[in-house]
């Protein structure tokens, strides 16, 4: 009981430190930090784009603790378990035993790896860490009922572990599932090295992985031809992927758009764009620019699907070009304005005199101009256009 108590104490502790880091409350570096604890996350995002960024030793050290102690990361920081374990316990009268339910979390885990390799992260967005950071992101833009209705993910898991206690952690979760399976790797490893110590088949281990492995590399391949995006063009984050491989790796969180100080970042809600749904979107209808010497929304992703550039990068990363419609353009009709040429800092923008028009009009370099808005937003009669690249 004493035990009980002390993890208790620290999976609350936990969990309400991973409601805070999911507030909007100006945290940068910090926001929706526990999305980097889950080896879920990070194995579907490294499977996908081969690389590796610092912050994935953290649910690297987590999958290397569930190797020797099964589902480390669900006893103590998984704060989506916690709130369905309270759902489960409060629950008595229910006589519901989910022993004879499958392993689903084990099967979804093992095919969205295998798929992630090829491409597609399948189960990503199933992640209990971004369920639980994506309801969060309800508090950061104006409450609509698609909004509501997009990130209801973590109370509907906790209502379904009311009904039948125990089901998502136990039986659906993929997170717990690919920790149930790397406790079995270790199983089978002490039955191959150690003969006798272990009660757990390794030939079982190994038919379920290579199905599973299967199925999942069969639908990484076949379910691409089938996704098909809006050819309409949209501002996203700086550096962010390509447009098909963004919506599939992009898990909804909301960190970027809690953490971006021009609060230029809203969530996509295209009905004609279903596979970008709830993505991250750049808008500059807010007053706000892309701030030069901010890097937040690449900071805090923890999927990549906005990639990691530093400040001094920024220069070199376009998601826009500025467009001048001088017809409505101050200079144009005399009177004497230089907001855009002053604002931008990239050096982008240059005022011409034609000396037969005896007009001067602001004229944009194209190599220079990353797209940052600043010169849009403090243009006073509004001439400027962003066009999304």
């Amino acid at each position: 009981m004493n035990n009980w108590f002390k993890d208790s104490q620290i999976r609350l502790i936990t969990t309400l430190a991973a409601i805070l880091l999911a507030l909007p409350f100006g945290w940068k570096e910090l926001t929706g930090f526990f999305n980097w604890f889950s080896p879920f996350i990070m194995l579907n995002s490294v499977f996908v784009l081969k690389s590796f960024v610092f912050l994935n030793i953290l649910s690297l050290a987590v999958l290397v603790l569930s190797f020797f102690r099964k589902r480390w990361f669900c006893r103590y920081l998984c704060p989506t378990g916690f709130l369905c374990d309270l759902a489960s316990k409060y629950n008595r009268k229910s006589s519901f035993s989910h022993r004879k339910v499958p392993f689903l979390g084990r099967w979804t885990a093992l095919m969205s790896l295998a798929a992630a390799i090829i491409g597609l992260p399948l189960f990503i967005l199933l992640d209990p860490m971004a369920i639980f950071n994506g309801f969060f992101s309800l508090f950061t833009e104006n409450i609509s009922a698609a909004v509501v209705l997009s990130f209801t993910g973590l109370p509907v898991i906790i209502v379904i572990s009311w009904f039948f206690p125990g089901i998502w952690c136990g039986k659906i979760c993929p997170l717990g599932g690919l920790q149930d399976e790397t406790a079995e790797l270790r199983k089978a490893i002490i039955n191959i090295t150690r003969p006798g110590k272990s009660n757990t088949p390794a030939k079982y281990q190994g038919r379920r992985v290579f199905i599973a492995f299967g199925t999942g590399l069969l639908l990484g391949l076949l379910i691409p031809r089938f996704l098909t995006s809006s050819s309409k063009k949209y501002f996203r984050p700086p550096a962010s992927l390509p447009k098909n491989l963004f919506n599939t790796l992009c898990i909804r969180c909301g960190s970027c758009l809690k953490a971006c100080p021009g609060q230029i970042i809203v969530h996509r809600k295209d009905p004609d764009d279903p596979l970008s749904w709830m993505t991250p979107e750049v808008t500059f209808d807010n007053n706000g620019y892309c701030l030069e010497d901010c890097n937040m929304c690449s900071v805090v992703c923890p999927s990549g699907a906005i990639t990691q550039f530093s400040r001094e990068a920024k220069k070199q990363i376009v998601m826009a070009i500025a467009e001048v419609h001088t017809d409505n353009c101050l200079l144009t009709e005399r009177v004497e304005c230089d907001r855009c040429k002053t604002a931008c800092s990239y050096d982008a923008i240059t005022i011409e005199f034609n000396r037969k028009s005896m007009i001067s009009k602001p004229w944009v370099d194209t190599v220079k101009c990353v797209g940052c808005g600043a010169c849009a937003i403090i243009c006073p009669p509004r001439t400027i256009e962003m066009i999304p690249v």
